[in-house]
């Protein structure tokens, strides 16, 4: 039978104190880590706006139609 009318043991919660811990630890290196890194953000105009960039030339494209020539 147990003595105290506590949930957890001083060692459990000493273990989940050093998880926490050590959680926070490897997240905050890994944010750091990852942002030296990594290219700045520029925001919409970025890297990624080139990607999406139209083609030169086809700026007055227009659909084609499926109705049949006269």
């Amino acid at each position: 039978m147990r003595r105290s009318e506590r949930v957890f043991s001083a060692t459990e919660r000493r273990v989940a104190v050093v998880a926490l811990v050590l959680t926070v630890l490897v997240t905050v290196l890994g944010l750091t880590v990852g942002q030296s890194w990594s290219p700045p953000s520029l925001g919409p105009y970025g890297t990624d706006a080139y990607a999406v960039a139209a083609s030169p030339g086809i700026l007055d494209a227009r659909p084609i139609m499926s109705t049949p020539n006269s």
